[in-house]
């Protein structure tokens, strides 16, 4: 059996949302149940909202390289970062009893970081159009083409 990396065998957008909701409301759970005295708890919450969607963010650029239809992998990656952001403000909100509005600065943030998914997707895709078109470029000078 040949291995494969993760960034190889590619993870559809919808499948990193699944995981990434699993992992979410774990968070929330462990926050509903031992507030910290540290972090005022309505915080806790949405920052933990917040840092998963930001992971997501992460990930789903990275393992975005190994897709072959970039066209309808944008549109699940878009479909699933939103999903990601409206159930993490509703875990939020219900753990928090704190809406994203009397949050502060969580509203901004929700721009902030929807602004940076698409740039940081944006820039895997330019990477790898680059590597396409340097080892397109290597092939031809091996006289491999």
């Amino acid at each position: 059996m040949k291995y494969q990396s993760i960034l190889q065998r590619g993870f559809h957008p919808l499948q990193q949302l699944a995981a990434f909701v699993i992992f979410l409301l774990l968070i929330q759970l462990v926050i509903w149940q031992k507030p910290s005295a540290e972090i005022a708890p309505s915080l806790a919450a949405w920052e933990a909202s917040f840092t998963i969607l930001l992971l997501f963010s992460v990930t789903n650029a990275i393992l975005s390289i190994a897709t072959k239809n970039m066209g309808q992998y944008w549109i699940f990656s878009l479909i699933s970062y939103v999903s990601l952001a409206i159930i993490g403000g509703f875990l939020a909100t219900q753990i928090s009893g704190v809406t994203v509005d009397d949050a502060g600065q969580f509203r901004w943030l929700y721009m902030l970081f929807t602004f940076i998914f698409l740039i940081i997707l944006t820039i895997a895709q330019t990477m790898r159009k680059i590597v396409e078109i340097a080892q397109k470029q290597d092939a031809r000078l091996r006289g491999e083409e």
